[in-house]
C-alpha cells in the first residue's frame, strides 16, 4: 500500500535506488495504491557506481529529483489472488515504466507475480 510521500524501492536495472511516490494514478481507490496500480514517483537516491557507467544520455534521465511513471510490484499489504491466497512482501517494490506502461529497462529483479506475466 503506497499513498503520497511514500518510500519505496526500485528492482530494475536503471541506476535508481529509492523512490517517493508523488501521486497515485490508476487505481479503484483515489489515494491508496496496490500491486499493480501506477504511480507517480520522484528519484530520491541513485546508485552511484552504476551512475558513472551509464550512457551521458541516461544520465540526464536519471537523475536525483527526476519525475517518472513506476508500477508496483511488490507491496507489504496482502494481495489475494483469485484462488483465495494471500501473497505479502518484505517491502514496496517498484519498476519504472513509460507512458504504455512498458518497462524502461529490460531486467527485473526479484520476484514478480504471474498475473503481471500475463498481461
Amino acid at each position: 500500500m503506497l499513498q503520497l510521500k511514500s518510500i519505496a524501492i526500485a528492482t530494475d536495472k536503471t541506476t535508481v535506488v529509492l523512490v517517493q511516490c508523488l501521486k497515485v494514478l490508476k487505481s479503484f481507490k483515489k489515494r491508496i495504491a496496490l500491486i499493480g496500480d501506477l504511480i507517480i514517483i520522484c528519484v530520491h537516491s541513485i546508485n552511484k557506481k552504476k551512475y558513472l557507467n551509464m550512457k551521458a544520455s541516461l544520465q540526464i534521465r536519471f537523475k536525483v529529483g527526476s519525475i517518472h511513471r513506476a508500477l508496483i510490484v511488490r507491496s507489504k499489504t496482502n494481495f489475494k489472488r483469485t484462488s483465495g491466497i494471500f501473497i505479502k512482501f518484505n517491502k514496496n517494490h517498484v519498476v519504472l515504466v513509460t507512458r504504455q506502461v512498458v518497462p524502461v529497462s529490460n531486467r527485473v529483479y526479484g520476484p514478480v507475480l504471474i498475473e503481471f506475466c500475463m498481461k
